[in-house]
């Protein structure tokens, strides 16, 4: 086919529908699922496009290649397709186009270059709508999920207090309820996680409330709560107040979230130390434990959203991995700096270097 003729596509439109729609049902696992009518949701149009620009030796005007978009957005919208196959049914597209526009011989360099293009425009599109749709899906997923957990824990928190208030409770009670608190302070804090680690993925700096408070007497509290939930195993070494204007919420969770994973991953029965130290800077808290080894390359991706390490996936401890990712949050929200050692024999330490100065505030954050 050394020239084109006049709507090279028109005839055989169906034709490249079918082989593509019956590819993409044997080759791709999640079309499997969608049904044929979803298959031919943006192709046809794409087709009509295309025909257009090879009739006319004219690429495809952008409007037209907007198309991807169309396709990108059907594939999020499905739970089970990956982006790898959203990309790999293009790849189907490419092989069918040429299989049949060149059954009775070779494209001009021109057309196929046409085709090609086209394809490369549309794969783009549908991959970058693919992401912002499916973003959105889940971050509508992750507000709903926690708007709808909140009410639950504080009322259920609220009755607790009021049961503790009671002067009639048996130590044995007391404490029971205590531990009952606690750990419902530390579902609000996982919840708090969940939504502070979508912001993180989004590229924004968390907005944290900054008040005046002491440091150590906030990391003592969250040391003691974690005492009374695991065991006495907790070493505090401070060299004194660190009075400061602080993101208090924001710090507590990320000790928290350091320390909870000592206790998921360090060495069991052994101590969890967590020191505080002050600079004429800068404050510097560290929570060390005795567990496997993190190797130098696994240190960057710790901090990424349900990012963890190899020794974490390959364990038994359950999590939805956002911990460190919102430590990250915090630090950075305070300008400060988040360094991880380890090493065989020497155990595991996260330290938290943090401006004594306030962080500056950022407008709408």
């Amino acid at each position: 086919m050394s020239e084109m003729n006049a709507h090279p596509i028109k005839d055989k439109k169906e034709k490249i529908l079918s082989l593509w729609e019956e590819r993409c049902l044997r080759e791709v696992k999640s079309a499997r699922s969608t049904g044929s009518r979803a298959l031919r949701d943006s192709l046809p149009l794409y087709l009509d496009h295309l025909d257009e620009a090879l009739t006319t030796n004219r690429r495809m005007e952008r409007e037209a290649m907007l198309i991807g978009k169309m396709h990108g957005a059907d594939r999020a919208s499905n739970t089970t397709y990956t982006l790898s196959e959203v990309i790999f049914e293009y790849r189907i597209l490419r092989q069918v186009l040429f299989h049949v526009l060149e059954a009775d011989g070779p494209l001009t360099e021109e057309s196929r270059d046409i085709v090609l293009d086209s394809i490369e425009q549309a794969v783009k599109d549908a991959v970058v709508e693919f992401i912002e749709v499916h973003g959105d899906i889940q971050q509508k997923f992750i507000d709903t999920l926690t708007h709808d957990l909140k009410t639950p824990i504080s009322v259920a928190r609220m009755n607790a207090q009021v049961v503790l208030r009671s002067s009639d409770l048996a130590q044995p009670a007391t404490d029971s309820i205590k531990r009952i608190l606690v750990s419902l302070n530390r579902l609000n804090a996982m919840i708090h996680d969940l939504l502070d680690g979508s912001r993180v993925r989004a590229g924004e700096r968390l907005s944290l409330q900054y008040i005046e408070c002491d440091l150590e007497s906030l990391i003592r509290e969250v040391v003691d709560e974690m005492t009374m939930v695991h065991g006495d195993r907790f070493v505090l070494d401070s060299n004194g107040e660190f009075q400061g204007n602080w993101g208090a919420d924001g710090l507590r969770r990320a000790v928290e979230n350091l320390i909870g994973n000592a206790v998921k991953y360090g060495a069991p029965g052994t101590p969890i130390r967590v020191s505080l130290r002050g600079e004429t800077a800068t404050v510097e808290i560290t929570v060390h434990d005795e567990g496997s080894v993190i190797s130098a390359n696994e240190i960057p991706q710790l901090f990424e959203k349900f990012g963890r390490s190899k020794s974490a996936e390959e364990g038994k401890q359950s999590g939805w991995g956002l911990g460190l990712t919102v430590v990250k949050g915090v630090v950075d929200a305070h300008k400060g700096k988040v360094r991880v050692q380890s090493g065989e024999g020497q155990g595991t330490s996260f330290t938290l270097e943090i401006p004594r100065a306030k962080a500056p505030r950022i407008d709408g954050l």
